[in-house]
């Protein structure tokens, strides 16, 4: 059972193709098998998610800009400065936690059996990182 999260893993890294050939949604409904019905409520979240994180993202990347503005400065203001970060701070918290809520929704949406399969793709992701690594230096 412990070699299920590592084969599953080679699995999604030895089919890039199949994974860079259709969008992530499709990939995801494909794998999960989700019904009409599951990837028409999972396409209201993430329309939600985006309507949501859209000005939250235009407030963190003008928080940017005045950072690297204020950096650039040839006498930074060290209270600027770190107001600015604490506040991109803040705006990454809302998206994270924008993420998680929807995260949430998507996972009620899933029967039991989709549920125990995208646990396993969790368990697998925490072996992944070892693919990529294999592939670019040609040992897999």
């Amino acid at each position: 059972m412990k070699r299920l999260p590592l084969i599953f893993c080679l699995i999604v890294y030895a089919t890039p193709i199949f994974a860079q050939q259709q969008d992530p949604v499709s990939v995801i409904a494909h794998v999960l098998e989700l019904s009409d019905d599951q990837v028409t409520a999972w396409s209201a979240i993430l329309h939600a998610r985006e309507t949501a994180m859209r000005p939250i993202a235009q407030q963190a990347q003008a928080k940017q800009e005045a950072l690297a503005h204020a950096l650039a400065e040839p006498s930074p203001d060290p209270v600027a400065i770190g107001n600015t970060i604490i506040d991109l701070t803040k705006l990454q918290q809302q998206m994270g936690t924008i993420n998680a809520q929807s995260a949430n929704q998507f996972q009620q949406l899933l029967t039991d059996d989709q549920m125990q399969r995208l646990d396993g793709i969790r368990g697998a992701a925490q072996v992944c990182p070892i693919v990529p690594a294999l592939q670019a230096t040609g040992l897999l």
